[in-house]
């Protein structure tokens, strides 16, 4: 899980200059806060001794648990070292965040080890146990992203190149399941107000990928919310 690392050279790669569109990032929390605030209910509300709803639901919980870690690999490895060598005054703001991370990581470590178990046993006692987890886990990181947003983004912006923040999106990727794509670009779409969605998804994405999603990802997309939420998708805010 995330590991506090040696801070990065304050040496703007040749060619680049300082500042940046962090914009996305807000798109990205907005996810994660949407995700363990829904999680847990869906665990509570599964009946007990139904396997197949269990499956469904561990699926989007390890998936989401999987990006969360993802995430934070990525801070640490590309962001807090950068933005402490490049504003030294943040030393203590950026040590708050990763022993953040490190507590998020044990977090998540309960929430691994019990998605298997309610998966396996989908009893009351399993659900709970999974559902107390992602509680946890949400509960801190809520305080980690509103202190994330306050005092670690605005100088990110500031300091590094469009290139050094755009890898953090990039990071992880390809450890990303298949099936998880869809659910990640649809989460991102509905995670941005719905009168700047189109705009929105011909700045950030290339054209392959529109396409795509017009061709199968959104077909994807919907299939996999309408089997979580058949009664109706809670709005990602």
């Amino acid at each position: 899980m995330a590991e506090r690392l040696p801070s990065t050279s304050d040496e703007l790669p040749e060619g680049e200059t300082v500042g940046c569109d962090t914009s996305d990032i807000l798109i990205v929390h907005r996810i994660f806060r949407w995700g363990f605030r829904e999680m847990p209910k869906l665990v509570r509300t599964a009946p007990p001794g139904d396997r197949a709803r269990a499956g469904v639901v561990a699926d989007s919980v390890d998936l989401v648990a999987l990006a969360l870690h993802l995430h934070h690999e990525a801070e640490d490895e590309l962001l807090f070292g950068k933005v402490e060598a490049r504003r030294p005054a943040c030393e203590a703001t950026v040590e708050l965040m990763r022993e953040q991370h490190r507590r998020v990581a044990e977090l998540l470590g309960r929430v691994e080890s019990a998605s298997p178990r309610w998966r396996d046993q989908p009893d009351a006692e399993t659900a709970e146990a999974l559902a107390i987890a992602l509680d946890d886990v949400g509960a801190l990181l809520g305080v980690h992203l509103r202190d994330e947003e306050d005092d670690i983004i605005p100088v990110a912006a500031e300091e590094l190149s469009q290139r050094e923040w755009s890898a953090l999106g990039e990071h992880g990727q390809e450890r990303i399941p298949k099936d998880g794509l869809p659910v990640q670009l649809g989460l991102m779409l509905d995670a941005v107000p719905e009168d700047e969605r189109s705009e929105w998804f011909r700045a950030h994405m290339p054209a392959p990928v529109r396409l795509l999603w017009a061709i199968m990802l959104k077909r994807r997309y919907t299939a996999w919310h309408r089997e979580l939420f058949p009664a109706g998708m809670p709005e990602v805010a």
